[in-house]
């Protein structure tokens, strides 16, 4: 049993050597308990730190090293002994340190305070005054452009007769109200819109054979002049005070209830009218444009031209 316990003993020790290694290590990182240039007591604690935990680990290990060497019994239990009291003379030395340094920057404060403090000194003996502050300069913000305008068209009725149907909708961007119906085709089908006025849209409606009626109509090209463009297409956008050449152009109301430019309602024009006809070549002074209702011979109509698209 003594041979063991021998062996059992210097192997604990050996291992200790790693735990030694440790103290020194820990104590020499221990610089970073405070910023550099430490004043005052702060510097005691970081020394503190510095030196006395490794020492602490160091005489425990040489007194149970030399207690090992002088016992005359058993000896595995002196480097255990000497792990623990050594760690926590460690401990109690690193918690001193720790509580030197916090009460140093308390009362001295941390290398960045003394240097704006420095500073703001400095702005003070030289002008009398607190140097003015500058904020920084923020970089511009590049606004987000918005999402185009395109055309959509949402559906509110659909009609059917046997294998033939028509669809009553509105289009959100112009609100317009549409008829959809299926176009045959050679190589398969496709469908197309067809703006329609209010009346025209509540008698569809209320009578689908009157709506089939007009869809076959516009199977045979009777009412192309009334034909939107297709869905994602752009939206039309209202005419501005500079622009030319638009005279025999089709123009998209934009509005259910279209007045001139001094807010007077226009008369003469259907409730929901989709499009209409562009007499004259540009904007009138006061900002209106010349139409007239599609395939309807009918005097010179003024509206003002924001409320029509192209």
């Amino acid at each position: 049993m003594q041979v063991l316990d021998t062996i059992a003993t210097v192997l604990l020790f050996i291992v200790l050597i790693g735990w030694v290694w440790l103290s020194i290590y820990v104590g020499a990182t221990s610089v970073a308990l405070s910023d550099s240039g430490a004043p005052g007591i702060t510097s005691v604690g970081v020394v503190l730190a510095v030196v006395g935990i490794p020492l602490s680990v160091m005489a425990a290990y040489v007194i149970a090293v030399i207690r090992t060497w002088q016992a005359d019994g058993y000896t595995f239990y002196y480097p255990l002994a000497a792990f623990v009291v050594g760690t926590a003379l460690a401990a109690l030395v690193m918690g001193v340190a720790i509580g030197i340094v916090q009460l140093g920057l308390r009362l001295h404060g941390t290398d960045e305070e003394r240097r704006r403090d420095d500073g703001g000194g400095q702005a003070r003996d030289t002008g009398g005054t607190a140097a003015p502050v500058i904020p920084p300069t923020m970089e511009p913000v590049t606004p987000t452009p918005a999402p185009p305008r395109v055309l959509a068209f949402e559906s509110m009725h659909e009609l059917r007769d046997g294998s033939l149907w028509v669809e009553l909708g509105i289009e959100r961007e112009t609100g317009r109200r549409y008829l959809r119906t299926p176009m045959p085709q050679r190589n398969g089908e496709r469908e197309e819109y067809y703006g329609i006025d209010l009346g025209r849209y509540e008698r569809f409606a209320a009578n689908p054979t009157e709506a089939h009626e007009f869809a076959a109509q516009c199977r045979r090209q009777e009412h192309s002049d009334r034909l939107l463009s297709w869905p994602g297409a752009p939206a039309p956008k209202p005419i501005t005070a500079d622009r030319v050449r638009l005279a025999k152009k089709r123009a998209t109301l934009l509005t259910d209830h279209p007045t001139n430019s001094m807010g007077v309602p226009v008369a003469g024009v259907p409730v929901g009218t989709a499009f209409v006809r562009i007499l004259g070549n540009t904007v009138d002074p006061d900002g209106n444009v010349q139409v007239q209702l599609l395939g309807v011979d009918t005097a010179a109509i003024s509206i003002d031209a924001g409320q029509l698209g192209l």
